[in-house]
Order: C-alpha cells, then structure tokens, then sequence
C-alpha cells in the first residue's frame, strides 16, 4: 500500500469511531427525540427493522456489515414478534414471497408497540443517519442495495 492509500485508510478510519465507542441507547436515545415515542417503543422499533433486515440479509451477510455492535443482539431480542411469529416469515421467504412477509411481519410488530404504519416509515431514516454517521456511507449503501433485492 502506498502512503496516500495508507493516509486514506487512517482518515477513514480515524473519521468513524470504532464499534465499542457506541452503543445502541444513543439510537434509542435519537429515536424517542425525533420521533417523539417513548423508550420501549423505539426500542422495539429499532429491533424489529434490525431483525427484518437480518431475515432478508442472511445472518452471514448481516454479521458482515452489523455484527458486533455493541447492544444490536439485545435490541433484536427484545422486538416484539408479530402474531404470525418468525415461522410464518420463514415459510414465505422459502415460497418466494419473503419481503411481503417480512414487512407483514414489521407492521404487525409495530402495531404491537401502539404505532402506525406512517410512524413506523419514519424510523428508517433515523436509523440510516445514525449507522452512516457511525460505520460509514458505504456500510449503509450496502444495507440498503441488499435490503432492495
């Protein structure tokens, strides 16, 4: 590598903390602040669309770009489970229609925690703003190009 490359590196690095630097109650703490909701519902929010995307990800290619950071594993487990539970999710992906269940499965979820379809849409750029300041734009790029297939 030369010294520019290295340079690069280092300023990219130096430029997003690391994934022990923060933790996921600063997310938490976004969420109730822009959003307007209280701590269990952005709690359950921000661990059913970090689930959701885990589901459609795979849990190789979540762990890829996710994995470690510290507090996301707690937030998925709390998530509420919809009525048709994780089995149903499975089931439909395996017949093809995975992101029609997963986002049945997302707004059921939501509807257990009290919020509307139109509160639980403005989740996602919360949560994007927040990983793009943290891990960097092309992480969140990634996400989203595999979110979209």
């Amino acid at each position: 590598m030369d010294a520019l490359a290295a340079r690069r590196g280092r300023l990219t690095l130096a430029r997003f903390p690391s994934r022990s630097a923060w933790n996921m109650k600063e997310l938490i703490d976004a969420l109730v602040r822009e959003l307007r909701i209280d701590e269990n519902q952005a709690r359950g929010g921000a661990g059913l669309l970090f689930r959701a995307a885990c589901d459609k990800l795979g849990a190789g290619e979540f762990a890829k770009l996710l994995g470690g950071l510290p507090g996301l594993d707690d937030l998925m487990r709390q998530a509420p489970e919809s009525g048709a539970g994780r089995l149903f999710g499975g089931l439909a992906s395996a017949l093809g229609a995975g992101n029609a269940a997963i986002l049945a499965e997302v707004l059921a979820g939501f509807g257990k925690l009290g919020l509307s379809q139109d509160q639980a849409k403005r989740f996602v750029p919360v949560i994007l703003s927040f990983l793009r300041e943290r891990l960097g734009p092309e992480v969140v790029a990634t996400l989203e190009s595999a979110l979209r297939r």
